[in-house]
């Protein structure tokens, strides 16, 4: 049986929410704090959650908190940026193992929650209220190579450049680590500012799941936040857009395998049934060994190595890309949108709706594989104000009909085309 989201507000736009799940032996404890996603203030706030991790007041080095973190049975501390729309998600956790196996008895959930605030909420700070530089250089470095790795990824770049250009001008379309040019300039003044920023105006989103007694973590977390000054902000988010004028762009790289992306505006799906129809429409056109794109323009036609089809819930985009030869692009790209448009008239079979909708409820299958997985879908929830249960979200799924398939295959329109090709570096 699966739990379902019990979320609690602790403070002002702060929650607690936490997710009872006895199958595990640890449980895992995410602060997350939500702000809107801006071009100047994007690289700044990605590199906050990185130099969080190197110690606190408590633990004022990275030595003396990894000593700690081994005191606690070796729980284990990471730190990421999420992007999800148009919102940008500090995120630092801790994993640790449940009560139930602390051998003095000790609440092991109190004791994870007292770190996590400190880190957040006590970074170790100099006397002028600044990280350590070496902190910061050192996760600078860190940031810029993040941001840079997309490059060595022809795929992911080429993705990545697609978004860009269907979202040029709107938050969906920034980079959820930010920019290298932002990166360099950022100076220890502009770090701690974003910090404290951070923490007076976002909003506050704490996720527990595991098999523990989430109130010892609630408690610790509830003081600590009335302590803090805070004005959030209002969030308001940017509506998706129905449809819009086709952009085109291509690059050169010293490459051997061509990237096409193209991007499809879905009519912006803003009920849930909207969405749902989308992902499968989507699986069925190109999401699976047995979809259109595949079956067609990979297997039949040998146009390409792979295609395959994506819906972005939180964008409202459906991005299709394959690797493909050069001289391949214009017969590729006609078929990917034949294939389109034959599903817009039908021509799909009953079994192959069954099958598509089968495989989408069999991933979901996978959700409860993880702490971090469930924590995962259950933040997307709180994020897009649907909190549903993975099993729940399969009966949706089997509930889309194909007139459903059909009415959002012909909403699909052409955003964005994306071609990396071969030949020197532009």
């Amino acid at each position: 049986m699966q739990s379902k989201l019990i979320r609690k507000e602790i403070g002002k736009a702060a929650f607690m929410s936490s997710v009872y799940e006895s199958k595990f032996k640890s449980d895992r404890i995410s602060l997350c704090l939500v702000t809107p996603l801006k071009k100047e203030t994007a690289t700044v706030n990605a590199l906050v959650p990185f130099v969080l991790r190197k110690g606190c007041r408590s633990c004022p080095d990275f030595t003396e908190l990894n000593r700690k973190l081994a005191e606690m049975y070796g729980a284990i501390l990471d730190a990421d940026v999420v992007k999800h729309a148009d919102s940008q998600i500090i995120e630092v956790s801790i994993q640790f193992a449940d009560d139930r196996f602390a051998i003095g008895g000790e609440s092991m959930a109190a004791t994870a929650a007292k770190l996590l605030s400190d880190i957040v909420f006590e970074p170790n700070l100099d006397e002028n209220g600044h990280f350590p530089e070496i902190d910061l250089e050192l996760e600078r470095e860190y940031l810029i190579d993040t941001i840079e790795s997309d490059l060595n990824d022809k795929r992911v770049y080429a993705i990545s450049k697609t978004f860009g250009l269907v979202f040029e001008g709107e938050p969906f379309g920034i980079k959820r680590y930010g920019y290298v040019e932002d990166a360099k300039a950022i100076t220890a003044d502009s770090l701690a500012k974003a910090w404290r920023e951070l923490i007076r105006t976002s909003r506050i989103e704490i996720m527990f799941v595991g098999p523990g007694d989430s109130s010892t973590a609630e408690k610790v977390f509830a003081e600590r936040i009335a302590t803090l000054e805070r004005e959030p902000i209002e969030e308001k988010h940017a509506p998706m857009v129905a449809y819009s004028p086709l952009k085109e762009a291509e690059e050169s790289m010293d490459i051997v395998q061509g990237k096409l992306v193209m991007a499809f505006r879905m009519g912006a799906p803003t009920t849930e049934h909207e969405k749902n129809s989308a992902r499968v429409f989507s699986a069925l056109y190109g999401g699976t060994a047995f979809s259109k794109l595949f079956l067609n323009v990979r297997e039949k036609m040998s146009l390409c190595y792979y295609a395959d089809s994506h819906f972005e819930r939180s964008s409202g985009i459906m991005l299709v890309d394959c690797g493909i030869e050069f001289q391949n692009r214009d017969a590729a790209q006609s078929e990917i949108l034949r294939q389109l448009e034959l599903v817009a008239n039908g021509d799909f079979t009953d079994e192959e709706l069954i099958d598509t909708k089968s495989a989408i409820v069999n991933s979901l299958g996978s959700v409860g594989d993880s702490l971090g997985s469930v924590e995962g879908w259950y933040l997307t929830g709180i994020l897009e104000d649907n909190v549903i249960t993975p099993k729940e979200d399969a009966e949706n799924i089997l509930g889309i009909t194909r007139e459903d398939v059909i009415e959002t295959a012909k909403k699909a329109k052409l955003a964005a085309v994306f071609f990396l090709k071969g030949g020197e570096t532009e």
